[in-house]
């Protein structure tokens, strides 16, 4: 399954792009999406951010789901 991944804030300066696609098994289940993008980019587990999938935050992607996309978001504050 061809996913759409964008990067926003300081993730995206510290992987020196804003977006890609990247190919997940829909056999393999349910997938760690922390753990995977930081096994993919180790300089993320320096920084603090959050995960959406089909902008909802979650931890853990279902291959087998329909994905729309992926964020990685930085912290924010409101105001």
């Amino acid at each position: 399954m061809s996913t759409p991944v964008k990067y926003f804030g300081l993730i995206a300066e510290e992987l020196g792009k804003t977006d890609e696609v990247i190919v997940f098994n829909s056999t393999s289940g349910e997938l760690d999406l922390q753990q995977y993008f930081e096994d993919r980019y180790p300089s993320l587990k320096k920084l603090t951010y959050k995960i959406a999938v089909n902008q909802e935050f979650c931890t853990h992607l279902d291959t087998n789901s329909e994905i729309s996309e992926i964020s990685l978001l930085p912290p924010f504050a409101g105001g």
